[in-house]
């Protein structure tokens, strides 16, 4: 019997026990009849006809109020039984439930103690996968860790990695998962491997030729430098030739002067002495003073045309070293911009106006 069929079962009974206690089955009809008895009142017109519904109706209401105290009684009736059953209901559930309390507690004991050893296990399990997880993790993480390492240190991680022993007793039923982390590992790390001796080499090879680049400017600026010091020397140089040659030019001035002084005085001398016996040789002396001091004077304006020529010439020259040296400092400074920048045309550029400097120099 299904749960749907004992509870129509059970609530036909009770009605059946209700019906029971009011007399349904006897006063059913009764009601019918009573209630179609006043059907035909359907208007008051009168005080006879008042009399004749209140009658009516009040013969319904004492039935009414019959079955309701019926009603009520067995209610009453079925309360008292219902407290009845209840209370037998727990004296004898307290005769026998201690005895279920204690036995349903022995069985979840021993049913909680078997739990946990199946938790522990389980857990104990998962220790287990967790701990050759974790190792299997260490070894695909060695290729993150290496990330931007040198070869040497990656070498070194590949030659441990290959000498790990990937066993049965060690990684057991992951065995197969650990050995295959290890070949993707070792493809891993000899790409990266490859790419940074590659990459270590180029930077070789870069910095060599920096260092070469390197050498080379120090060279040529130490040229510039030995070019710039030259210039200054030849500048220093020719500042104390002129300056000698201005001294020299002033003392052979002074020299002249001194002799055309004691010239002139033993002449004035002679002349005072003899003015009257040699006029005319007074004249001549005369004419050839003069012609003397003219032939002075153009000694003099010709070696000041000499020396002002040399020193235009060495003035020419410092300018053409100091242009020279302009050229090349720019140069340098274009060549490093070049070098900067990358760009080729303009590298090119710069070794020309270089070469161009050094040309302008040593003309």
């Amino acid at each position: 019997m299904t749960a749907t069929t004992k509870s129509e079962t059970t609530a036909l009974t009770v009605v059946e026990r209700a019906a029971v206690a009011l007399g349904s089955s006897k006063l059913q009809g009764e009601l019918v009849a009573l209630a179609k008895k006043s059907a035909d009142i359907t208007e008051i017109k009168n005080a006879a006809g008042r009399d004749q519904c209140h009658a009516a109706m009040m013969a319904l209401a004492n039935t009414r109020t019959s079955i309701t105290k019926t009603g009520k009684a067995a209610r009453d009736d079925a309360n008292a039984f219902s407290k009845a059953v209840i209370a037998e209901e727990k004296r004898l559930i307290d005769l026998i439930e201690p005895e279920e309390l204690r036995l349903r507690t022995l069985r979840d004991g021993w049913d909680e103690a078997r739990e946990a050893e199946k938790r522990a296990k389980a857990e104990a399990e998962a220790r287990r996968i967790a701990a050759i997880r974790e190792h299997i993790n260490d070894i695909r993480s060695i290729a993150t860790r290496m990330v931007g390492c040198a070869s040497h240190a990656i070498a070194v991680e590949i030659e441990d990695l290959e000498a790990l022993s990937v066993t049965l007793d060690r990684f057991q039923e992951l065995t197969g998962e650990a050995e295959a982390a290890r070949g993707e590992t070792l493809d891993k790390l000899s790409s990266m491997y490859r790419a940074a001796l590659d990459a270590e080499l180029e930077a070789a090879r870069i910095k060599a030729e920096q260092e070469a680049e390197a050498a080379r400017l120090a060279a040529e600026r130490e040229e510039l430098a030995r070019l710039r010091a030259e210039a200054a020397k030849r500048d220093e140089e020719a500042a104390a030739a002129r300056a000698a040659e201005e001294k020299r030019i002033a003392a052979e001035r002074a020299e002249a002067d001194r002799i055309a002084r004691e010239r002139l005085e033993a002449e004035e001398a002679e002349l005072r002495a003899e003015r009257e016996r040699q006029a005319a040789e007074a004249k001549r002396l005369a004419d050839e003073r003069e012609a003397l001091e003219r032939q002075q004077r153009e000694a003099e304006a010709a070696e000041r045309r000499r020396v002002e020529e040399q020193q235009a010439a060495e003035a020419a020259a410092a300018a053409r070293v100091r242009e020279a040296a302009d050229l090349m400092l720019d140069a340098l400074r274009q060549w490093k911009h070049a070098e900067e920048t990358g760009d080729a045309d303009e590298l090119e550029n710069a070794r020309a106006a270089r070469d161009q400097a050094i040309t302008a120099a040593t003309l």
